[in-house]
């Protein structure tokens, strides 16, 4: 409740900029650092300060109407805000995926690896895979923040009595993107300080309602994002060449285990570089590489590794364990992650691998030295409708796809569209096994079938087809499903 009101206040302190003639803006408010009208009514000294100290009338508080800014709203792929002289920006937006997913298996291999009986299973479900609230900006051309949050969240607030179950689960919003930023500092360049994604991974990278497939791949669930969701709170850098064909970001942090950003005690390095070494036809041709570099402590010197299917059927406490290490002691780790993408106008080409060594890792009070996990993908995507993906420079990610010709059957001006339609395929693989630590090996395929009626509406359609070897005491064998997200973002 708390968040909605903070959200509606905003926006409400949003339109009033908006339409300042209306009655919203009628009332004395602060803008944008500006001290309001009742502020800056004069009043007499108290006895122990001259009026020019308790009742400053500066230039600018006398100017303070001049001062006030005000804001037009217009939609570009999301309700957005801006001033005549460019220097304010706001966007109100967020993300609505809802699935429905069908496992194809015996429950044997989808039961979980401790043996819990809350799981899912093998069973078919429906539900909201995400549901995010999002405000972001710039002011002054200076300084960019990101306010999200995810509401398709549950946390276990007896944890300590029961296990996560369906019947003692509160809806807890959890953060993403939370971070300010300050442009063009000197030597660093854009200087970002908050709740952010790791600089490691360009899927990790990439947003979730831009990514080609329902699911990130293995390496991503277990490397990337180990119950943190790929986010890490810290302090990075991020800069590029004049031509912005190299960019990079590198970091601090101060890694978590879980998605609500409690870091204690631990710190940890991220550096990302990457570079288009070939660009031609105004990105329609294009060679992407990059390296991401992700170090330092563990977080209460135990890690633990695991993975989940590549379609979902429930909230994460529910969805079955295929790959786990279990928890097992260690003290520092250190994730190498090179990537490539091609592009040749509507035919994608894009594949990473990740290795992470542990040390000091034991295993049942056995000193096991480092250890080695491993995981990597490469997919193929293919529009039939002749559009291409979009590649960000600065952030060296793909974005949004745009269809040539949104979605229209009503026979506007005589003309119809079925929007853009691209197919997919993907091959992804996660080895959790060295030495003593034996969490598992899966191999897996992926076909998607995604249809962009919009910029801000798409239906994606995945099979998996996956073989686990699973870990120590559980099943090794196939299984399979079927998923479908319909997923709006503005």
């Amino acid at each position: 409740m708390r968040l909605f009101v903070g959200s509606w206040l905003m926006a409400t302190a949003c339109l009033a900029l908006a339409f300042p003639g209306h009655a919203l803006a009628q009332a004395p408010t602060a803008t944008f650092g500006v001290p309001s009208a009742a502020e800056t009514t004069p009043t007499a000294s108290n006895g122990l300060f001259p009026p020019s100290l308790v009742s400053p009338t500066s230039p600018a508080s006398q100017d303070s109407e001049r001062r006030r800014i005000p804001l037009f709203a217009f939609w570009d792929n999301g309700l957005r805000f801006e001033s005549k002289d460019d220097q304010f920006h706001l966007h109100l937006g967020g993300t609505i995926q809802l699935d429905s997913t069908w496992p194809i298996g015996p429950a044997s291999v989808f039961a979980l690896p401790n043996g819990g009986a809350n799981g899912v299973g093998n069973s078919s479900a429906t539900f909201l895979r995400r549901a995010r609230l999002r405000t972001d900006g710039d002011l002054f051309g200076l300084f960019d923040f990101i306010i999200e949050y995810d509401f398709a969240n549950a946390s276990n607030e007896n944890s300590g009595d029961d296990p996560a179950s369906f019947g003692n689960l509160t809806s807890s919003p959890s953060p993403a993107n939370v971070w300010m930023q300050i442009r063009d500092v000197p030597l660093f360049g854009h200087v970002r300080i908050g709740n952010q994604k790791k600089p490691i991974g360009m899927l990790n990278n990439t947003s979730h309602a831009n990514l080609p497939f329902l699911e990130r791949p293995d390496s991503s669930d277990a490397i990337y994002a180990p119950f943190d969701g790929g986010f890490a709170l810290g302090v990075s850098a991020q800069n590029w060449i004049e031509s912005e064909r190299m960019a990079w970001r590198i970091g601090i942090y101060r890694p978590a285990t879980n998605v609500f950003t409690v870091a204690l005690n631990k710190y940890a390095f991220g550096a990302r570089l990457t570079g288009l070494p070939w660009h031609a036809d105004n990105g329609q041709s294009l060679v992407h590489l990059g390296l991401g570099l992700w170090g330092g402590e563990i977080v209460q010197d135990a890690l633990r590794l695991r993975a989940r299917p590549l379609i979902r059927n429930g909230p994460g406490f529910a969805v079955p364990v295929i790959l786990d290490t279990g928890q097992f002691p260690g003290s520092r780790q250190l994730t190498l992650a090179p990537e490539f993408a091609l592009v040749r106008g509507p035919l994608t080409i894009q594949a990473e691998w990740a290795g992470q060594l542990v040390t000091d890792t034991v295993s049942n009070g056995q000193a096991q030295g480092t250890t080695f996990f491993h995981g990597g993908h490469v997919e193929a995507l293919w529009f039939l409708t002749g559009e291409q993906m979009q590649y960000e420079k600065r952030d060296g990610v793909f974005g949004r796809v745009v269809p040539r010709n949104d979605y229209n059957l009503r026979g506007r001006d005589s003309f119809s569209s079925l929007g853009a339609w691209q197919v997919g395929a993907r091959f992804s693989y996660l080895d959790l096994n060295d030495k003593a630590i034996q969490g598992g090996r899966v191999h897996d395929w992926t076909f998607g079938l995604n249809w962009f009626l919009t910029a801000n509406m798409k239906f994606q359609f995945n099979y998996i087809l996956e073989h686990r070897d699973g870990p120590t005491g559980m099943p090794v064998g196939w299984f399979s499903g079927f998923g479908v997200r319909a997923n709006t973002t503005f």
